[in-house]
């Protein structure tokens, strides 16, 4: 048998007795010595094809628990190689933490013969294997809890958006056929756009959720008073928990204002409010409250949150209430106790991915029979409320008219033909290009300047929105930018240079895309 071994210690005599001992017929060995700890660690770092390390605890530039922390890899439990550690004395608490970072033996010095350098090597190189075939065993297992997860999301997704294009299509043809009949039914038409907007925004928020849920949209958090949005939610949540379900609040008056994302919010409370529903087919109550409260002591540690002043939201409902076997799994990605097709089991694991990131915890109680109530712990903010909620604004305040010139650089032609004709509608002279290379023949065959370039960053070709835009400030220094994607921030080239710049995220509705330009126009 061929094997390769390193023995580190400081002592050159225990290295002769070592190399005595670990000779054996049968066996062909190469012995690699190291006679300090950073001689070791780069033998460790040079040989990839090592069988074992025999590694003294006691050396005089770092001690061999300091070497294995060194090497240690805490996702897999083990060191690159099999480890034995040797030590001059018997000490419980060196052996104990000798295991903990990835050792598989412990010898004494005194103890070692050939025999018991053969027992520990082989003992060291089975456990060895046997671990890594485990992790091994569960990155299978894992990958293949992935997939199904994902065929599970894949199925949930495309569920509900082929639901929102059925809405789309039927509710588009009907509108066709309105438009066609004499007299033209207005108030039919209004409900036709109304429901189709509706769907496309539920699309929308749909994207959001799972840009959200993995990591490819960050939070957008400022100062609120969560009593406001909650007052600001009522009429939706009514809608959304029907009839049958009384909606009751409770909110302290004087409540500390929260940092967070309002839209975050909102979908985590209107979440648990429709599955509340679903478990009170019958009718019940729905109550939300709010009070102030101090995380302490064992409460702090139980949720794991710094000591401090906190808002607390309970939401509660008067349903059957969830097993404990269901309670344990419910923040878990895509679990969901509802039939196939119908729920793609994001929504609770979306609330608690929000209120981690917020800086906050979530808790749940649930008796059989006796309902379930979500506790909600949000810290308290440091600044004051300053800008009421966009949603609280009536949907054409703060849109103005212009008369700048501006270019829209889009690739995608119905995209760019529907910002150009809203922009056309408020004003504005518009001119367009479907790419970067475009975008500056225009810009420079321009016989007067261009106020303002509004640009997608991600397109085809050699030239990306952000680089086009750099250029486009070189042949008009003056020129102001605007900036809108649908990818992730880590996905485009070039992103973090656009960051200090007035950005949209599509999808975009056009009343906060008039609003967005109107402010960016206006600005210093």
């Amino acid at each position: 048998m061929n094997l390769k071994i390193l023995i580190a210690d400081d002592d050159p005599m225990d290295r002769v007795l070592f190399k005595n001992n670990i000779r054996k017929p049968g066996f062909d060995l190469d012995i690699l010595e190291a006679s300090s700890a950073e001689e070791a660690l780069s033998m460790i770092s040079e040989h990839e094809d090592l069988s074992c390390v025999f590694l003294d605890y006691m050396m005089p530039d770092m001690d061999g628990i300091s070497v294995l922390k060194r090497i240690y890899d805490e996702g897999a439990d083990l060191a690159p190689f099999p480890v034995v550690m040797l030590t001059g004395y018997g000490s419980e608490a060196v052996a104990i933490d000798a295991i903990r970072y990835g050792a598989q033996d412990y010898l004494i010095k005194d103890n070692i013969t050939t025999d018991t350098l053969y027992i520990a090597l082989a003992k060291a190189r089975e456990v060895f294997d046997l671990k890594r075939n485990r992790n091994d065993a569960l990155a299978v297992l894992e990958h293949s809890q992935k997939m199904d997860a994902v065929g599970q999301l894949t199925g949930g997704i495309a569920h509900d958006f082929n639901n929102l294009l059925t809405i789309i299509f039927g509710n588009t043809r009907l509108l066709e056929m309105g438009l066609h009949k004499e007299p033209v039914d207005t108030e039919f038409i209004g409900k036709k756009i109304e429901v189709i907007e509706k769907a496309a925004k539920r699309g929308a928020d749909l994207i959001k959720r799972l840009m959200l849920f993995s990591r490819q949209r960050v939070l957008d958090p400022e100062t609120i008073d969560v009593n406001d949005l909650i007052v600001g939610l009522e009429d939706l949540l009514e809608r959304s928990l029907g009839e049958m379900i009384n909606f009751k609040t409770d909110l302290s008056a004087d409540v500390y204002d929260i940092n967070v994302d309002p839209g975050q919010m909102e979908h985590a409370i209107i979440n648990i409010g429709v599955n509340a529903r679903d478990v009170m087919l019958d009718g019940g109550d729905f109550i939300i409250k709010t009070e102030n409260v101090q995380v302490d002591g064992v409460v702090a540690e139980k949720l794991k949150l710094e000591p401090g002043p906190y808002v607390k939201l309970t939401l509660s409902d008067t349903g059957t209430g969830i097993p404990d076997h269901v309670v344990e799994k419910i923040f878990d990605p895509f679990f969901t106790t509802k039939d196939v097709g119908k729920g793609t089991g994001l929504g609770l694991s979306m609330v608690y991915g929000f209120i981690q990131e917020s800086g906050g915890a979530i808790g749940v109680e649930s008796k059989k029979g006796e309902g379930t109530s979500f506790h909600l712990y949000f810290p308290k903010s440091q600044m004051k409320v300053e800008n009421k909620h966009l949603d609280q604004i009536p949907i054409e305040e703060g849109v103005v008219s212009g008369s700048e010139t501006i270019l829209v650089v889009e690739d995608e032609d119905e995209i760019r033909r529907i910002t150009v004709d809203l922009m056309e509608k408020y004003g504005y002279r518009v001119l367009e290009a479907a790419n970067g290379h475009e975008a500056i023949d225009v810009l420079r065959g321009a016989n007067e300047p261009i106020d303002l370039v509004f640009t997608d960053i991600a397109m085809p070709g050699e030239m990306n929105g952000v680089q086009m835009a750099a250029r486009a400030e070189v042949l008009q220094p003056n020129i102001k930018l605007f900036f809108t994607t649908g990818y992730a921030k880590d996905a485009v080239p070039d992103m973090h240079l656009a960051e200090r710049y007035a950005m949209i995220n599509k999808p975009y509705d056009p009343v906060s895309l008039m609003r967005k330009l109107r402010e960016v126009l206006d600005a210093e």
